[in-house]
């Protein structure tokens, strides 16, 4: 998809439809689209060319997978309470298993379980020193 912000919300209907077609849980693919909302977000903003964005499942995990042209890996920063940006990757890091960076820094990825599960951030209550959620 070409990068305009149009393409965010399309990005959220498509991954709604493939989820819907695996009979994916609706929780997980609330969690899911909002992970490939701020992937796909970051790509247009800070990547360049053309953005693809690919979904991938078995019994374990949901793989998402968001690509550009751009060698500079996405990287979480802390974002103060007036930011109005800079909280994607937090939100990304919480809601999934594992996420990085692959093809020199070209693809951002997360994965998130399927199974029942919960993420790390979900397990144990949250603790105001953890730097990670």
């Amino acid at each position: 998809m070409e990068p305009v912000d149009v393409h965010v919300a399309q990005a959220r209907r498509t991954t709604a439809t493939v989820l819907k077609q695996w009979s994916l849980p609706d929780a997980l693919a609330d969690d899911a689209r909002l992970v490939v909302s701020e992937l796909v977000s970051n790509a247009i903003i800070h990547g360049s060319g053309d953005v693809r964005l690919r979904l991938r499942h078995d019994d374990h995990e949901l793989r998402i997978r968001v690509t550009d042209d751009s060698t500079a890996p996405a990287r979480r920063r802390r974002a103060s309470a007036a930011s109005l940006g800079g909280r994607g990757l937090y939100l990304v890091a919480c809601l999934s298993l594992r996420w990085g960076v692959a093809d020199g820094g070209r693809t951002t990825y997360a994965v998130i379980p399927t199974l029942t599960e919960a993420t790390p951030c979900r397990r144990t209550a949250q603790s105001s020193t953890d730097p990670t959620c």
